[in-house]
């Protein structure tokens, strides 16, 4: 129960927010609804902590509704003000003030949690921005010593605070895979359209509506690996219990924050960047002018630690491909010191990642046939594996894979037969008492829940953004949400068993209906990048709570504390994570060599080849002015034959192709410091003798590989809290 100080404290800081409000009114903005509502607010919180006791559950979800409905009215309408902010937070605070939490999801884990979900949603965005490549590492650590500062260190408030930031990064990275897009390829109309209130709306309606998608069917990943998962669990078990590996992870964090701290001082006092080497020297030796900040060294601990992460393998075919990338600069754009914009609009460039991709799409579909078998196969390893075997709790998967043609099939659920009726006393139960029904059914959901999800989806879509368009130069036919959502599922699916089989996240189902609606809809530019955007969204929400759900069954967390803590953070996503990518795209914009957003220079350069098959155009023929079609065409597709070849080649060499593509697409510089994190790590493996790493148990890994996999943990999470606040703070200023 509050204390009636606490109370006292809480009345005064609201009616702070009062006379504020009172304030603004008497200086003429008394015809802002919004003042008046906030004003409103203050006045219920102040009698409320006086009177109320605290609040209920049920409480908290009226204050949810009421909070994301003022936000939301607010943003669209375009009223979102000081006081509507403060209104906001008055909320926020009087809900989490005078609740009482319970283990584990107490205060200090969701304070931590948010904290710590800053740093990571503002390192994901900055990752996806700066090289594509996204590996979310630490908030594990970083968890362990925030909580240990405060308290008894638990491995159930730690699981908590990983849901919340982790799923936060999750969701804002899944929006840059595509929106950057339209900056880049679509600049006259990206101003009026990539505002603040556009990128909450569409993060919102998605994660919203893609939270409950995958729950239904969460119990048919049970028995995967877990590579991602797995040592996640472990080491958020075992900081518990290693009191060297918080100091360890603090000396990364302590000189990672130093260096990158006193590089934007520098900066500041001396206009001009210090972003690469040798460039940064131009003013003293005038010579370095000549050489483009985009080549040479990133001055980024962050970037540089990333390659241990990667790998030594997967960074050198990184570099690779930006030796590619230089030498078009070289020999087919004279060395000028050109920007990196103008760099990435060579046609060969992008033409070359085309095939690669495509070297990759093909390479999947061949390894998807060699796993079909026929009955008679099947039988024979069944009987084969049931005949000498004694021991039951080993099993055998097979996977038969889908064609196009039986994806139908797979919506279907086998088993599962349900009548109108038996779906109405669901729903009656699960509204009259959520949690006796949760119970009752030991947290398993009903699979009609995906589709109500997906089809209310798919009404709030075509009335936003089809029928009542409210935001300009962007109009989504509602044939996009007719065709796209129903696929959302199926790529939902295989998606989740990428992740669960091997740890990464790979689809390509939902960026299918790209093509019918480039060639058949005649869909604009933008439209498809939003709605793909959404598409993306939707299914990472999805994922995002079945990985933390299976994180809870590894320490020992209930599925509806987790799927309490991922609602958290993706209410942080959708609010803060927005801000920190408005707030870059107005600072430095997308496409530049500061943030050059390879995913959506690739999908973006796809969108406007259909574009330009559908209107009988060749992309990129405008480098060639007078040359005759056929030849240029030609010139085009040898680089798009060199990059299947490319990637085949690696391929058949268990290397990674796309990371050749990201080598291609993100500065050459930044694949120089990957280097050094990449040498580290065959450093390490060549003192552990080249074994393969352990089947995904922290735990199990070296002392001198733990030991630097924690440093430069670290390292990452200083820059990206200095970064970070640095960012914050332009956005700041941007709104005051």
């Amino acid at each position: 129960m509050p204390t009636r100080s606490t109370r006292t404290l809480m009345a005064g800081m609201f009616l702070a927010g009062l006379i504020y409000g009172l304030f603004t009114m008497s200086t003429g903005r008394y015809n802002d609804p919004f003042v008046w509502l906030a004003i409103y607010i203050e006045l219920v919180l102040i009698v409320a902590s006086l009177t109320r006791k605290p609040p209920t559950k049920m409480d908290l979800v009226f204050l949810t509704i009421v909070m994301l409905t003022y936000t939301m009215a607010a943003v669209m309408l375009g009223f979102l003000s000081e006081v509507a902010v403060m209104a906001i937070g008055g909320i926020i605070l009087y809900a989490s003030i005078m609740t009482e939490p319970k283990f584990p999801l107490t205060k200090r884990a969701i304070i931590t949690g948010l904290v710590i979900g800053l740093i990571y949603t503002f390192l994901g965005i900055y990752l996806a921005l700066k090289v594509g490549v996204v590996y979310i590492v630490g908030a594990e650590m970083l968890g362990a010593i925030a909580l240990s500062a405060w308290g008894k260190y638990t491995k159930e408030e730690n699981t908590i605070v990983v849901a919340i930031s982790n799923s936060s990064a999750m969701i804002s990275i899944s929006i840059l895979f595509n929106v950057p897009a339209i900056a880049i390829f679509a600049p006259e109309i990206a101003p009026s359209l990539i505002t603040y209130p556009f990128i909450v709306v569409i993060t919102g309606i998605s994660v919203i509506f893609g939270l409950l998608l995958l729950v239904p069917m969460k119990k048919r990943f049970d028995d995967e690996p877990w590579p991602q998962v797995r040592p996640q669990a472990e080491t958020i078990i075992s900081m518990g219990l290693d009191k060297t590996a918080k100091r360890t992870v603090l000396i990364g964090v302590a000189a990672s924050a130093a260096w990158v701290g006193a590089t934007k001082i520098a900066e500041g006092s001396n206009p001009g960047s210090l972003m690469a080497i040798p460039n940064a020297f131009k003013s003293i030796i005038p010579a370095a002018g000549a050489i483009p900040e985009w080549i040479g060294i990133t001055n980024s601990p962050l970037l540089a630690s990333i390659g241990f992460f990667v790998g030594w393998k997967r960074a050198i075919v990184i570099f690779g491909g930006s030796i590619v990338s230089i030498l078009i600069w070289i020999f087919l754009e004279g060395a000028l010191p050109i920007t990196y914009e103008q760099h990435l609009k060579r046609a060969e460039i992008l033409y070359l990642a085309i095939g690669v991709f495509v070297s990759v799409m093909a390479s999947d579909v061949r390894a998807s046939r060699k796993k079909e078998m026929t009955p008679e196969e099947f039988e024979e390893t069944v009987n084969a594996r049931s005949i000498g075997f004694e021991d039951e709790s080993e099993g055998i998967v097979i996977e038969i894979p889908h064609k196009a043609s039986e994806v139908p099939k797979l919506m279907r659920v086998k088993g599962v037969l349900f009548s109108i009726e038996a779906m109405r006393e669901e729903m009656r139960a699960m509204a009259t008492n959520p949690r006796a029904y949760l119970r009752d059914s030991r947290g398993e959901l009903p699979i009609w829940v995906t589709f109500i999800s997906l089809t209310l989806y798919a009404i709030v879509g075509i009335l936003i953004f089809g029928f009542f368009p409210i935001f300009p130069n962007l109009h989504i036919h509602w044939s996009l949400f007719v065709i796209g959502t129903p696929l959302v599922i199926v790529s939902a699916y295989f998606t989740a068993r990428a992740i669960c089989e091997t740890g990464m996240l790979a689809g390509y189902i939902s960026d299918m209906v790209a093509i019918p609606a480039v060639l058949l809809l005649r869909a604009t530019f933008q439209s498809v990048t939003i709605f793909m955007s959404m598409l993306e969204t939707l299914q990472v929400a999805a994922i995002a709570l079945l990985v933390h759900l299976k994180l809870g069954q590894f320490t020992g967390v209930r599925g509806r504390d987790i799927a309490k803590a991922v609602s958290i953070g993706m209410v942080l996503s959708t609010f803060v994570g927005s801000l920190m990518i408005y707030a870059i795209y107005v600072t430095y914009g997308f496409g530049g060599s500061e943030f050059p957003s390879p995913a959506a220079q690739l999908f973006g350069f796809i969108v406007l080849s259909l574009q330009g098959i559908g209107n009988l155009e060749l992309p990129g023929v405008n480098q060639f002015p007078g040359m005759p079609q056929e030849l240029i065409f030609l010139y085009f597709i040898a680089f798009s034959i060199a990059g299947f070849i490319a990637g085949s080649e690696l391929g058949k060499r268990d290397m990674s192709p796309m990371s050749f593509v990201v080598g291609v697409l993100i500065p050459p510089a930044t694949a120089v410091a990957m280097l050094f994190g990449a040498y580290i790590d065959y450093r390490v493996k060549k003192q552990d003798g080249f074994q393969p790493d352990p089947a995904g148990y922290e735990t199990t890994f070296s002392p001198l590989r733990k030991k630097m996999s924690r440093i430069l943990s670290g390292i990452v999470a200083g820059e990206a809290i200095v970064v970070a606040i640095w960012v914050i703070w332009s956005a700041i200023i941007l709104f005051v």
